[in-house]
């Protein structure tokens, strides 16, 4: 047997509260983030901006066994935390108009805040 860390992102009930992850009802379609390729108990959440804030029970860590396709043992909750750095506007432009300007930025994407590269974090399926 095989197993390896990953993290499943809860679903809300209809009060809009985390709900704690079910073994025997989560699939593999469920999961979220797969551990990185170099270490099988470290998995890294990317997909945030520096800045944002992600509450408790919002994911949960469990084992996972590749080979029979099935969670094991209980799902534990990830505590929250925000993510490093502060959010910066990137790609400032400012177009004249009569009255003053109009600031826009040019380039609405941001860089994710995590120094995970593709190599050391995986996304789920």
């Amino acid at each position: 047997m095989s197993k390896e860390l990953v993290v499943v992102e809860a679903a809300k009930d209809n009060s809009g509260a985390y709900v704690k992850p079910d073994r025997s009802t989560e699939t593999s379609d469920n999961i979220a983030f797969l551990p990185s390729t170099s270490a099988p108990y470290v998995v890294h959440i990317i997909g945030y901006d520096a800045g944002d804030s992600v509450p408790d029970g919002k994911y949960y860590a469990a084992f996972y066994d590749p080979d029979t396709q099935k969670f094991l043992g209980q799902f534990i909750a990830v505590p929250g935390f925000t993510v490093a750095g502060e959010s910066t506007p990137g790609n400032v432009q400012v177009t004249p108009t009569s009255v003053g300007g109009d600031v826009s930025l040019s380039d609405q994407s941001t860089a994710q805040a995590s120094d995970a590269t593709g190599t050391q974090a995986t996304t789920g399926k």
